[in-house]
């Protein structure tokens, strides 16, 4: 993944009510996260690539966090498949940045789906917020991209 600039966000990005979006490839099977850099009435700034740069710097270092609180969260009928779920790769689904939010700068939001009984799927999603480069919480949801959605709006509220 290459590094941002303001620049290519104004050039490449679309621009969504108060955040730009793009959607960006991520690995080799050319899986892909949203992304969106979200801003309040100062619009893109030098902190928003600043914080993306670092997280993709330290992306496999969140994601190894985020893969074992993941395993501390399987359910009973998760541990019996503790082997399966831990051959299944993490996804990572939308990566928000923000610089009004007091709490966090960035939420990743990451999925492992499996199968559960014969054809229906099961998806485990964790919600990870993260301050300054520190993880500050992790959280199981049962719809992470609903949750998201809610958390974004009460902030800007």
């Amino acid at each position: 993944m290459e590094t941002l600039t303001t620049e290519k966000i104004k050039r490449n990005f679309m621009l969504i009510n108060s955040a730009y979006f793009y959607e960006i490839i991520y690995d080799e099977n050319r899986r892909f996260f949203d992304l969106y850099l979200t801003f309040g009435t100062k619009g893109i700034s030098e902190n928003h690539t600043k914080t993306y740069n670092d997280l993709i710097e330290n992306l496999n270092g969140y994601l190894t966090k985020i893969s074992e609180y993941i395993k501390s969260t399987y359910s009973n009928s998760e541990k019996k498949k503790t082997d399966e779920l831990n051959k299944i790769k993490l996804s990572l689904s939308v990566v928000e940045i923000s610089d009004y939010n007091q709490e966090f700068d960035t939420v990743i939001i990451c999925e492992k789906e499996y199968k559960y009984f014969g054809i229906f799927k099961k998806n485990i999603g964790i919600r990870t917020e993260i301050k300054n480069g520190r993880i500050i919480s992790m959280e199981r949801k049962s719809d992470t991209l609903k949750e998201n959605k809610k958390n974004v709006l009460q902030h800007r509220i």
